[in-house]
């Protein structure tokens, strides 16, 4: 039978007969244990260590003295560790501009990993062989991202989150009126007031080629 760890194992048992006089048993996990009684051998528990365990039971007696196998299978549960550069789980980039990969690390009984929460244009990937679980791509929405990513697998998964903080561009739009931006005076005339806003994540402006007096 297959367990996870920590779970108590389903009782098995076996009959002693002929000339036998009890059993022992050898192979089995921790947490684990066999018991004799009345003509029946018991194994019991909650194994508290993972791996495939093949034990043997030995009956006891005065002529010849046959023995039973089994195999328990003993699942760990899922490990997650950040596995990137310190920080890369809480980035900021600008729209359109590549993230620097995050990576985790899958353990123990885990056998894949997902995430939710990441902006468009950014996929996570698992590669079975290394046991990592990679974000990467190019976001193509602005905002902040709280993801999170779980291991997959047979027994307890576990889950780490992080933040991608996509900056939009700034924009920069004429708010005076139609034309203003180009005209004609003569020298000495004040020029009629030309604005501009500026949107998005710009934080300010500046200007070239204005005339002495502009």
């Amino acid at each position: 039978q297959t367990r996870c760890i920590n779970n108590a194992i389903t009782d098995i048992t076996y009959t002693i007969g002929g000339t036998g006089t009890g059993a022992s048993v050898t192979g089995l996990p921790a947490g684990v244990t066999g018991v004799y009684n009345a003509g029946t051998f018991t194994i019991s528990g909650t194994p508290t260590a993972s791996g495939t365990f093949n034990y043997t039971v030995n009956t006891a007696g005065p002529c010849s003295n046959p023995t039973a196998t089994g195999t328990i299978i003993v699942n760990a549960n899922s490990t997650l560790t950040f596995s990137s550069s310190p920080g890369t789980d809480n980035q900021t980039k600008c729209i359109n501009t590549a993230i620097t990969n995050i990576t985790y690390t899958v353990g123990g009984g885990g056998t894949g990993a997902t995430v939710t929460g990441l902006p468009s244009g950014v996929t996570g990937s698992y590669n079975s062989g290394t046991k990592v679980y990679t974000i990467s791509g190019t976001p193509t929405v602005s905002g902040t991202f709280n993801y999170t990513v779980t291991t997959t697998g047979p027994c307890i998964n576990t889950s780490l989150s992080g933040t991608i903080n996509v900056t939009a561009n700034a924009t920069l739009t004429l708010t005076s009126a139609v034309g203003s931006n180009t005209q004609t005076v003569c020298q000495n005339i004040a020029i009629t007031n030309i604005t501009y806003s500026v949107g998005g994540t710009g934080t300010g402006a500046n200007v070239t080629g204005l005339p002495a007096g502009v």
